[in-house]
Formats: structure tokens, sequence, C-alpha cells
């Protein structure tokens, strides 16, 4: 990895792609965060190992595993982690990713290897907040995944666009957030329970005792409304390009508030067009998603939902 001092003619060129990139990464454009990144990679003909270049890369891959393209985003980061030094923040992003990456793909052996060393990293970062941030979100970030993985490709029910509006308004009227939350994590395949409870027994194992009391205690990671409350901030988080898309029918009346879209399917039918694109059939946990969902107005969720990814926002100068 180099830090060659650019030309200010780069500089130029760099910075407005730089910001087009986070905005397509933000908006969850995968295809034209590649594109960007492509562009940018134009300005290093010969420095393919510059830090603002793979960090470049870096953005458009967190974007790819969020649209699903796991090989493209897999052997991309592979690259990066090569051209990076093992003791750089982008190394430790670059790794972190691949083993959520490998985690989605089922890789599960591969997944532990890298998250021991993404966490025996840690102490590389000197900021105390710093570190137990990323160490938050990256272990938050694991756990969301080992129920995604699990989820994806069960496609055991039909997924019924009436049934589950109709379950969901039942959810609203009758049931509290925790009951629902409660609801979802009782909904959730036993399989991603069991990886679930792996993955974070592993995760916990490798971080230094002083840190394992920033996260939840065993018993309430593994309560069903803690459970539900992973499972919702994963497919808010997938779902969002499609629920808060401007240009999205469901966005158009729900931003105005518009009593249709609560009268009519629109949200079933939104979140069975998310799940399909992950192979997921669960109309429970459907119903159960939809009647969070409702809760907010197009605003609030869409701010809420927005991806977050594990890329640090470092400005560049």
């Amino acid at each position: 990895m180099s830090n060659t001092k650019l030309r200010d003619e780069q500089i130029e060129k760099l910075r407005p792609l730089e910001k087009r990139l986070q905005q397509a990464v933000q908006g969850a454009e995968s295809e034209m965060a590649v594109e960007i990144a492509t562009e940018i990679q134009a300005l290093f003909p010969n420095d393919r190992g510059h830090h603002r270049l793979l960090k470049a890369k870096l953005w458009a891959y967190e974007a790819c595993i969020d649209a699903n393209r796991l090989t493209y985003a897999e052997a991309g980061l592979i690259g990066v982690r090569k051209l990076s030094n093992s003791d750089t923040r982008l190394y430790l992003e670059a790794t972190s990713l691949l083993a959520v990456c490998r985690l989605r793909l089922k890789k599960i052996e591969d997944s532990k290897i890298l998250i021991k060393e993404v966490i025996s990293k840690l102490n590389n970062i000197q900021s105390d907040k710093t570190r137990h941030r990323f160490q938050k979100s990256f272990i938050e970030r694991i756990e969301e995944e080992c129920i995604l993985a699990e989820l994806i490709g069960t496609e055991q029910l039909p997924m019924n666009a009436t049934e589950i509006q109709a379950k969901a308004v039942l959810l609203l009227h009758h049931s509290t957030d925790d009951e629902i939350f409660r609801f979802i994590g009782n909904s959730v395949p036993v399989a991603s329970l069991n990886l679930l409870g792996d993955m974070r027994s592993f995760s916990v194992k490798q971080i230094a005792a002083p840190d394992r009391k920033l996260l939840p205690p065993p018993e309430r990671a593994a309560d069903p409304k803690q459970i539900g409350r992973t499972t919702f901030a994963l497919l808010r988080r997938v779902a969002w390009k499609t629920f808060c898309k401007p240009s999205s029918p469901i966005y158009k009346l729900w931003s105005k508030n518009m009593p249709k879209v609560f009268n009519d399917e629109y949200f079933s039918a939104a979140i069975i067009t998310t799940m399909s694109d992950f192979k997921i059939g669960a109309p429970l946990l459907a119903s159960g998603i939809v009647a969070l969902i409702m809760k907010y107005s197009a605003e609030e969720f869409c701010s809420l939902a927005q991806p977050k990814g594990l890329m640090s926002e470092r400005n560049n100068k």
C-alpha cells in the first residue's frame, strides 16, 4: 500500500468522484459504485496500491455485499488485503468485510479465521472510543449475517401478500413493539439460531475480557426479543432500497402519507420483493417486519434503515 503524494490535478478529479461514490453507496446503488470506483482507478495507472484507490474499492465492495454480489466482492476484498499493509485500518476493514462476505456465502470456518484476525488487530486502533465502536459494529454485523446466511435460500413457504398484510395489521393493532420483536425472533429458523450461538460464542472468546463487558450478556443475546431486534435490523437494511428509493411506488405514497399505502398491500408486496431477492420464504417473519415498518413514517424509517457500513468515514485531504 502506498501513500504517494497526489498531484493537484489528481486531487481535483478525485474528490468529486469520491463524493459521488459515497452517495452511490449510501443509496445502495452497487453498480454505480463499481463504475465510479473504476473511474477512480483510472486516476492511478501506475499506483494500484494507493490508499485512496484501495479505500474507494472497499466502499464499492461493501455496496456489492449489501446487494448480494458476493463472488465479485470476495475476489475484490482478497485483492485489497494483498495490497494493504497488515497493520492499517484499511486492512482491518477489508478483513472485516471479507469475514462478512464469507459468512453470507456459508464459508463458516473461513469466516471464523478472519473474525479472529480482525479481533486480534483491534488494538491497532489507538482510540478506545473508536475501537469499542468498531468492535460493537463488527459483532452486531456478524450476528445479523448469521441469521441472514441461514435464511437465504429457504423458500419453504408461499409468500401471499394479502395474508402477510392481514397478519401484520393484526400484530400492529394488538401487540406491543416488544411482543412483535419476540414474534419475529420466534419465527427465525433454528439453523440461524444455532449458527448465531456458535459464532457469537467463538467471537466473544477472542475479545479481551475488559471489552467483553461492553457486549450484551449471553442470556440477553439469545432472548427471542433480542433475536427479533437483530433480524429487524438486518432485514430493514437489505430492504432499504425497495422501500426508500424515491422512484419506488411504495415510497411515493408512503412519503405523502396516503391512506392507500396502508390500506392496500404495498408494504407486504415490498417485503416479499426483498425477501424473494434473497430466496427467503418465511411469511410469519415477513408479517412481523411489515407490522414494525408500518409504525414509522417514510422519513423516519428511511433514515433509520439506511445501510450503515463497516467502512469508517475518515476525511480525505
